[in-house]
């Protein structure tokens, strides 16, 4: 993964923890399970969208090109992952 996607895994955690502050929420077990969670959940969608980048750019696209599609390939199973775990929370 590049820098810029490690801050803003570190940026997710910061907010989340943020708010939780604010709302003056404890942190319990389950909390930082979900803290967790998240933070796998992150990390996830990074290695997918670069995956999908590197792809197109093994397909000879332009680095422009090879992003912006890599993104919108990569979106598709993004949101399927992540509604699959708000069903599995929900159950």
């Amino acid at each position: 993964m590049s820098w810029k996607s490690n801050i803003a895994l570190l940026l997710n955690v910061f907010f989340v923890l943020s708010l939780l502050s604010l709302l003056g929420a404890t942190l319990t077990l389950p909390g930082i399970a979900g803290l967790i969670l998240t933070i796998g959940i992150s990390v996830d969608a990074n290695v997918i969208i670069f995956e999908r980048i590197k792809e197109e750019f093994l397909k000879n696209n332009k680095a422009f090109d090879a992003i912006e599609i890599g993104y919108k390939k990569a979106f598709r199973t993004i949101l399927d992952s992540n509604l699959t775990t708000l069903l599995a929370a929900i159950a």
